[in-house]
């Protein structure tokens, strides 16, 4: 099986330090934060009922998902 890659260096190189809620299909940004429980609470209002969560690095540079 091939492994799709996606390069999202531009969009999470303005957020350090924080967590990333992803919407599945699009990989946009739909929600962030220092906290996950926060972070999932916006993203569910926000009508994405399974994000993907990733913490950005407070050094952000080669950062494989």
């Amino acid at each position: 099986m091939k492994s799709k890659v996606y390069d999202l260096s531009k969009t999470l190189q303005k957020y350090s330090d924080v967590w990333v809620a992803l919407e599945p299909k699009t990989l946009k940004i739909v929600a962030t934060g220092k906290d996950t429980k926060v972070v999932l609470e916006i993203a569910k209002k926000r009508k994405i009922s399974h994000p993907i969560l990733t913490r950005v690095p407070e050094n952000y540079g080669t950062y494989i998902l």
